[in-house]
């Protein structure tokens, strides 16, 4: 039970440092206790911690990523229902960053179901401070705005955001290396080529492209197929 606390405030604890927040401070009084009714109690508590410092951080990061995050079941929802939602908000959050999931990472599953919740709460509360510290230091491209909108549509003509089909083009907007190194050499390093980038950097360069006078040109048929040419 000892170790079960531990692992809730380390959970509560990193929370909320990719919140910004004080983690809560603790005296460590149930590592000496051998009540077993202190230690149900202290659990509990730091069950409640760990949840709302979730809470928080995951507000932060739709707010400052605007990624679409899923929403946490309540605190005492079944165990199977609190092992998916941590790894789907494990994933996504790799997702933005570092920018890919292999699949030998999403398949992960512990002994027994109790140590494998305990692991995607791991992975789920390093990933959003991940994010928080590594992730895009600026809001992404919001779906709404009609630049966006305009390459989303030029992404439906081009390939899927992980497409590399040994043409010389990679990722969900088809950007060749020279492409990719004028405009998106900071991404180019970090992940190699565009078809492992997350979509969003994708769009970035893309509009980095378009502010530094390219407009659409660089995707003559299909931004003429979307009327922009």
């Amino acid at each position: 039970m000892r170790a079960d606390v531990d692992h809730y405030r380390t959970i509560a604890w990193t929370f909320a440092r990719a919140a910004r927040e004080r983690p809560k401070p603790t005296s460590y009084s149930y590592r000496r206790s051998t009540s077993r009714e202190y230690l149900e109690w202290t659990l509990a508590r730091w069950e409640r911690v760990a949840y709302v410092s979730r809470g928080h951080a995951l507000a932060r990061l739709r707010s400052r990523v605007r990624a679409a995050l899923p929403r946490p079941p309540h605190l005492h929802a079944t165990l199977g229902k609190r092992i998916a939602f941590s790894k789907r908000l494990t994933l996504r959050l790799r997702r933005i960053y570092p920018g890919r999931v292999t699949k030998r990472y999403a398949s992960a599953r512990a002994r027994t179901a109790g140590e494998t919740l305990k692991l995607w709460q791991h992975r789920s509360a390093a990933a959003a401070l991940q994010v928080a510290s590594h992730g895009p230091a600026r809001r992404l491209l919001d779906a709404g705005d009609p630049l966006v909108s305009a390459f989303l549509c030029i992404h439906r003509f081009e390939g899927g955001w992980a497409s590399d089909t040994g043409n010389g083009y990679y990722g969900g907007l088809q950007m060749d290396l020279h492409f990719m190194r004028t405009y998106g050499g900071d991404y180019l390093a970090r992940w190699g080529t565009a078809d492992g980038w997350p979509a969003w950097a994708q769009l970035d360069v893309a509009e980095r492209a378009y502010r530094a006078g390219r407009g659409f040109t660089p995707w003559p048929n299909t931004a003429r197929s979307c009327g922009l040419l």
